[in-house]
């Protein structure tokens, strides 16, 4: 079954969404001083790297290529940068042109018809005549064998916990198929990445495979928002094995993840919303209400979604232009939707955060300030006259009731005085540094004796 999963991801990604998934698995399979090449001046090396092979230190030259490779492709294309790879010492600076070396050319396909002939002459042409010492050719079966050894398979052993792991990725999998994998199934399942006792290439590696092939799933079904969280969640596990070595590769790894991932994504995330929200006269009440059995709930959330994104996406961007477009966007937003600063659990309380430091990045000082206070009297109003809101930890269950129930006997949530919000909420009144609004908040959660809550990343 595994392999059938790899195989389809293979069948479906674009050339270029192999680059860090291709560059984890180099990684785990004992390659080093790798090094993304692509461009204009690659003279046929997509990747490079080096390898010991039986007490021998190796150069690879890497070219990799999307789909089937037939006959009239090899012999237009493919030949060629080969050729240039095994001739040309030109390269990156870490090409080591006095090592013995090998090529690889790796297809998430496979050599169809005539080519497969075609490349084993060349193969053994070259090397008889001893002008490389190796060509290699990994196709979408030797690829998905390599994942699944180095990768899925041999990380998930035959251990309670590693049944666990690969249990929880076939549910994933499965509801990502179906659309119906939600943010919070994702960050809780990306938590087994973070086991500190498996080694961080391995780790890496597992985290690529698995986000790579269920995020290629959730946005097949139009579930950005679910796919740019599992980026994120790689990302983070990547972010944490930078404290425990030096590894500049890692490095790189984390800023492939942002630049071709989670900026793309996030740039597709909003321009299908703004392009849907002024579609339905900027009212995204209007757009819950076609789709959605409980559209006031998920008009807070979708409204929480638009203040992550567009945080997201300005502080990753480094186009001022684009910057620009995005704080609009929010300006505009939060002034026209009622749903911003009524967050509906402490879970959504970032969203504030981020929303707020990107205003106050862009001299918004007024509208930081009317953000602040809407959170506030809406958290001071869910205590006065409800039940609160919902703990970081509640789950949906609990959020709803905790947000509707206080109505209704027969809903047994007790009432929550103990706000990880308000916390939020007085610290950004104080960054904003304005001692009287400062002043004013600090009191309005006094009045309503809410116990501020502080809560810790595990």
């Amino acid at each position: 079954m595994l392999r059938n999963v790899l195989e389809d991801y293979l069948s479906s990604i674009n050339e270029r969404d192999f680059d860090y998934p291709l560059s984890s698995l180099l990684q785990a399979m004992g390659f080093y001083d790798i090094h993304f090449t692509h461009g204009a001046v690659e003279f046929g090396k997509d990747f490079i790297a080096k390898r010991n092979e039986e007490g021998f230190e190796y150069q690879y030259a890497i070219q990799s290529k999307k789909g089937d490779i037939n006959q009239s492709l090899w012999r237009n294309e493919i030949k060629g940068q080969l050729e240039e790879a095994i001739l040309s010492d030109l390269s990156h600076p870490q090409f080591n042109t006095v090592l013995p070396r090998k090529i690889v050319l790796v297809t998430t396909g496979r050599l169809i018809g005539n080519a497969r002939l075609a490349t084993q002459e060349f193969k053994i042409k070259l090397e008889n005549n001893e002008q490389i010492q190796e060509i290699v050719f990994w196709e979408k079966e030797q690829l998905a064998e390599f994942s699944e050894l180095y990768g899925l398979a041999g990380i998930h052993q035959n251990t309670a916990k590693g049944l666990k792991g690969f249990a929880q990725f076939y549910l994933a999998y499965s509801k990502a198929i179906e659309g119906n994998l939600s943010e919070r199934e994702i960050e809780e399942f990306s938590r087994l990445w973070l086991d500190e006792n498996l080694d961080y290439r391995k780790r890496i590696l597992r985290a690529s495979i698995e986000t790579e092939i269920i995020s290629l799933k959730l946005i097949e079904k139009g579930l950005l928002y679910e796919a740019i969280t599992f980026y994120l969640s790689l990302a983070r596990v990547v972010m944490q094995t930078t404290y425990e070595n030096d590894d500049a590769f890692v490095i790189k790894i984390y800023q492939e993840i942002i630049s071709n991932k989670i900026v793309p994504l996030c740039k597709e995330f909003l321009s299908q919303f703004k392009l849907y929200w002024e579609e339905n006269e900027k009212s995204l009440l209007q757009l819950c209400l076609k789709e959605n059995s409980m559209p006031m709930l998920q008009y807070l959330v979708w409204g929480t979604r638009v203040l992550d994104i567009c945080s997201l996406y300005f502080f990753l961007t480094k186009d001022k232009a684009v910057q620009d477009e995005i704080a609009n966007l929010l300006l505009d937003f939060t002034e026209k939707e009622e749903c911003c600063g009524h967050i509906p659990s402490d879970r959504y309380a970032v969203s504030i955060v981020w929303a707020l430091l990107l205003l106050i990045q862009c001299k918004k000082i007024d509208a930081a300030l009317n953000l602040i206070k809407r959170s506030t009297i809406w958290l001071c109003d869910r205590v006065e006259n409800g039940f609160g809101l919902g703990r970081y930890e509640a789950d949906e269950y609990e959020e709803v009731a905790t947000l509707l129930g206080y109505p209704f006997e027969c809903v047994k949530v007790e009432k929550n005085t103990s706000s990880f919000l308000a916390t939020v909420l007085v610290d950004l009144a104080a960054f904003i540094g304005d001692p009287k609004f400062y002043a004013d908040v600090v009191n309005d959660v006094a009045a309503c004796e809410i116990a501020y809550n502080y809560w810790q990343f595990p």
